[in-house]
């Protein structure tokens, strides 16, 4: 039996993979593209794994989702939300897959911690899961441990793109067992549909973007697609965004004091930063010590949180730094925008000369550092805008614009990082009733309606993304078939948004570093 099996490949692009194809050092992902459709998928904005991944999940624009970012400031009460897999209660794809009666299981989906029922597995995943009660079934936790030694991180956080083999190892190690985890539910549990995902693939592009060290981790991906395509299976790989070389760090909440938005106070953090003692400083002591193993497990995400990064203060820390009866904006990373203002008079005025600045920003090279500026209201659609960033700008490609307050800079070149994301991502689909070819653009949200069509399903009429049907054979069974459309379900499966206080505490520990 043909079974479906999705492969999302974490911040990939056909830019940074193709030469690697075109030379033989990717034979099977030439396989599939020589037989597959393929080409662009874009990602809402910002492009980033939070919440993308949950947009292809649904096929549903951030402003239906209520998540836009890692973080979610709220300036009526001057707090911040971290969130997690309880903030995302849209039904998905497998549920509609279980709806119709066939099983599917979802390994190391982003934003899946706590994990909730589905039939028939899930395997949370993502930089905000735990290493504990992270499946569901809660048996098939012990089972993958036993099986593969399964982890949901390295046991060593690489922090560095220098000296840094045996944590680069270690996600090779973690590739590996994505997907040979995949392999076994296939065949062991039997599920008609299989999701897994590369999350640390995007970890290393950040890092070393297309050095050897990437392209060791495309090439063991590539070793374990064989069995795949020689399985029979029907195979889509996707991104949730792609990726492309750093040329200029932007400091956003530098540049919006810089310009009188933002005003800040001295804190213990900064003062920490000043002094040197960062979270990447104290890892690399930690590390040249061979404790990071035994200390790791033990030490809570918010208590590592309260130092400082290298760029700066961030999360929620930096919030105490606010001065926000002289603050008219404040900034999280990769594009976004909070207004302070008490009107809507008030908030457009400031909008207005943020657009006016943020349009004549030039980076390093000279070159702007945003290409387009959007409000929310003409970006997002949904129940949710109200709570997205006032402010969005597509940072051009090339920059990073960082979150973080109290560096003594507005721009800089990169350090540690050397790739960045970019809206651009890449999708291909292969195997049944499949035209082979380049089918152009789509977006992150159609390739959920795509699979449901290919699969039979009628496609719920409250996603924005459309099934892309000129994928599939004009004279085949999928390529003649009408799409056709359904309610949406009003729940998700077995699934529940109830958590108990232990989870709860245990979910504000933790953030986007690892």
């Amino acid at each position: 039996m043909t079974k479906t099996i999705v492969i999302g490949l974490d911040g990939s692009n056909w830019p940074l993979i193709e030469p690697w194809i075109a030379d033989g050092t990717l034979p099977n992902f030439g396989r599939l593209r020589d037989g597959g459709a393929w080409g662009v998928s874009r990602s809402h904005l910002p492009p980033v794994t939070c919440p993308n991944w949950k947009c292809y999940a649904s096929g549903k624009n951030p402003g239906k989702l209520g998540v836009y970012w890692w973080e979610r400031i709220d300036t009526t009460d001057q707090s911040m939300h971290l969130p997690d897999a309880t903030d995302f209660e849209s039904p998905e794809l497998w549920d509609y897959l279980n709806d119709g009666g066939e099983s599917a299981a979802v390994v190391n989906l982003p934003m899946s911690y706590p994990p909730r029922q589905i039939d028939d597995a899930m395997v949370a995943g993502g930089p905000r899961s735990r290493e504990d009660d992270y499946t569901v079934p809660a048996e098939l936790q012990q089972e993958l441990e036993d099986q593969f030694d399964y982890r949901v991180h390295p046991p060593n956080v690489l922090t560095s793109n220098e000296d840094a083999d045996e944590e680069v190892e270690m996600v090779y190690d973690l590739l590996r067992t994505r997907l040979r985890t995949a392999q076994y539910l296939l065949e062991e549990r039997d599920v008609d549909f299989l999701h897994v995902t590369l999350f640390h693939l995007n970890v290393l592009q950040h890092y070393f973007y297309d050095a050897l060290e990437t392209r060791r981790a495309y090439e063991i991906i590539d070793e374990e697609l064989g069995s795949f395509i020689d399985s029979g299976h029907d195979i889509v790989l996707m991104s949730d965004h792609g990726c492309t070389e750093i040329d200029t760090v932007f400091y956003v909440n530098n540049w919006l004091e810089e310009h009188g938005y933002l005003a800040t106070e001295t804190s213990l953090t900064s003062r920490l930063h000043d002094f040197g003692i960062t979270q990447e400083r104290i890892a690399n002591v930690v590390r040249t010590l061979g404790l990071e193993k035994r200390i790791r497990p033990l030490v809570p995400r918010a208590v590592i949180e309260r130092f400082p990064s290298d760029e700066g203060v961030v999360r929620e820390e930096k919030l105490k730094m606010v001065d926000w009866e002289n603050t008219t904006a404040i900034g999280s990373g990769q594009g976004l925008i909070y207004v302070v203002a008490d009107d809507e008079a008030e908030r457009e005025r400031i909008l207005d000369s943020l657009e006016s600045d943020l349009a004549e920003a030039t980076g390093i090279t000279g070159d702007p550092i945003a290409r387009d500026i959007h409000r929310r209201e003409d970006l997002y659609e949904g129940d949710c805008v109200d709570s997205a960033p006032d402010l969005i700008f597509d940072q051009r490609e090339g920059v990073h614009t960082s979150e973080a307050m109290g560096q003594d800079e507005t721009m800089s070149a990169p350090t540690n990082w050397r790739g960045e994301n970019v809206p651009s991502g890449l999708a291909l689909f292969y195997g049944t009733d499949i035209e082979p070819g380049n089918f152009g653009e789509i977006q992150i949200t159609d390739i959920a309606p795509t699979i449901l069509h290919w699969l039979g399903y009628r496609v719920p009429n409250d996603m924005d993304g459309r099934p892309v049907t000129e994928i599939f054979a004009s004279d085949s069974d999928t390529g003649t078939r009408s799409v056709t459309t359904r309610d949406p379900l009003t729940d998700r499966g077995n699934g529940t948004d109830q958590l108990d206080d232990e989870v709860k505490d245990r979910l504000e520990q933790i953030g986007y570093l690892e």
